[in-house]
């Protein structure tokens, strides 16, 4: 299969796509791999307009974090097809903080069930951590991990003559209690020291956390984009990586060090599991367990700076050596090719690659690089995406609505407008309804269409809903839940007891 052309979409849910993640996860391999022959990717979200057609049409899906009751059928169409399905975790699902705006939607076992499944229906499972596999890889016995890689290479830094020692840290809002565990002794040595700074790239509640900071010996950067990152790293001599040893974080991934050692930072990092396998210590970096080893490494190298410059210096060989993201594009798509293989695909089906790709590469919002096409979300795609936002976190239902029905004028043949905006509507049955007709394949319509009859009372409709969800897809357990709550609602004990043992025996444990 060398050379044969194929298609590699990556679809996941609308995030900040100048963050870390999207970045390390999508941005930089869909261009890697894009760069071996005959290899075409395309990226874009599950909201967009088209995802439905290029989800179809592409020879390898990537379904990254993406829980749709309505990919269960597409997948079972793509096997038919002879395509392959690959479904991604990226983090550990049943331990989301309760910060992450995904918290709620995970802490709902029915979701939980779902991604699950999902992963067991795929093809191929990948992750991005060893810890990740460890916990999920028993849901499909071809799973694979790929680790992170660095694609930015900054230039080798000079030898700094600067007195001070910039001690130094950039991220999320997310690890505030991650930085919270040493904010206390951090602030003791900068305030014992005239030599040393602290310099942050965060969130105001982070920065808050070092108030006591005398103004002169701390300084803060705005979050920004991972260039504005990576420029950060660049005004740093140490970087610090502190963890609280929690289940979410125990699958993180290696990134920190790697960006610090790239960019010539000397790496402090907590011992923990995502740091286990990569930092040497004592050689790439320095391991702390507790608040006293963190002060005692940096007393030691505030002590002797030549010994931050060898460690700087053999890290970042390390990273250039083996962890580029150049470098490891190809056994992603070796894996894929593999797996073609093994699902009957066959050369000749790539005819077409280039053809779909000029297709969709001609999309509004399409930014393309040779073989990598980026589809930006367009004014539909916003509607979408805003409308979301104002009903599920704001409970702005009036302005929700408004995005919705402005989206559905735009695309009027697109179901998501009506499906979206149906939860919050007076109009529920009605906009499900025109949902359905777009798309009567959709599994979670007709769930969502049964639950607004059972609601009303109409308990024969609620019934013929369900059954038309498990038509469309037998093995998944949930129009069988609520058949069975149904037929409990109406005295049919016997009935209902007979369906929930039926959708008992389906879940995914």
């Amino acid at each position: 299969m060398k050379g044969c052309p194929f298609l590699i979409a990556q679809v996941e849910p609308p995030q900040n796509e100048e963050g870390g993640d999207y970045y390390y996860r999508t941005l930089e391999p869909g261009v890697a791999m894009a760069e071996e022959e005959g290899v075409y990717v395309i990226n874009l979200t599950n909201v967009h307009r088209y995802k439905e057609e290029i989800m179809r049409a592409a020879d390898v899906l990537v379904l990254k974090n993406v829980c749709d009751p309505d990919l269960l059928p597409l997948i079972l169409e793509r096997k038919a097809l002879k395509r392959l399905t690959v479904f991604e975790i990226a983090d550990d699902i049943n331990a989301v903080q309760p910060w992450s705006p995904v918290y709620f939607f995970y802490r709902n076992p029915e979701n939980f069930g779902l991604s699950k499944r999902l992963a067991c229906l795929s093809d191929v499972l990948q992750f991005t951590v060893a810890e990740l596999r460890r916990i999920y890889g028993y849901l499909n016995p071809v799973n694979i991990v790929f680790p992170n890689q660095v694609a930015i290479i900054p230039p080798q830094r000079p030898t700094r003559k600067n007195k001070r020692l910039i001690i130094g840290w950039g991220g999320s809002h997310g690890h505030l209690e991650d930085m919270a565990e040493i904010a206390a002794v951090l602030i003791k040595w900068i305030g014992a020291r005239k030599d040393a700074e602290l310099r942050l790239m965060c969130s105001d509640p982070i920065w808050d956390l070092f108030r006591d900071i005398p103004e002169d010996w701390k300084r803060r950067v705005k979050p920004g984009s991972i260039e504005d990152y990576y420029s950060f790293l660049e005004t740093i001599d140490i970087g610090i990586a502190p963890l609280k040893d929690t289940a979410f974080n125990r699958s993180r991934s290696d990134v920190k060090f790697l960006e610090y050692a790239v960019s010539g930072v000397v790496a402090v990092v907590q011992k923990l599991v995502p740091y286990q396998a990569t930092v040497q210590d004592g050689k790439t970096g320095f391991v702390f367990q507790n608040q006293n080893d963190l002060i005692s490494i940096l007393d030691k190298l505030a002590g002797d700076r030549d010994l931050m410059f060898r460690m700087a210096k053999e890290a970042r060989s390390y990273v250039i050596k083996e962890r580029l993201q150049k470098d490891h594009a190809i056994d992603r798509i070796d894996l894929y090719r593999n797996q073609l293989c093994e699902v009957g695909w066959h050369c000749g089906q790539g005819y077409e690659t280039e053809a779909v790709y000029e297709k969709f590469s001609r999309l509004a919002g399409a930014s393309r690089n040779e073989r990598y096409l980026r589809l930006m979300p367009t004014r539909f795609e916003l509607l979408l995406h805003d409308g979301l936002i104002l009903d599920q976190v704001d409970r702005d239902h009036g302005r929700a609505q408004a995005c919705f029905a402005e989206a559905a004028r735009l695309k009027p043949q697109n179901y998501m407008p009506y499906l979206f905006g149906a939860s919050s509507s007076p109009d529920t049955a009605a906009l499900l309804g025109q949902a359905l007709g777009i798309n009567p394949r959709s599994v979670k319509v007709q769930i969502l269409l049964g639950e607004c009859h059972a609601r009303e009372g109409r308990a024969f409709a609620a019934l013929q809903s369900f059954e038309e969800a498990a038509k469309i897809f037998s093995q998944y357990e949930i129009p069988y839940v609520r058949v069975a709550a149904v037929l409990a609602a109406m005295g049919e004990e016997a009935a209902a007891q007979g369906m929930s043992e039926r959708a008992q025996a389906l879940m995914i444990q």
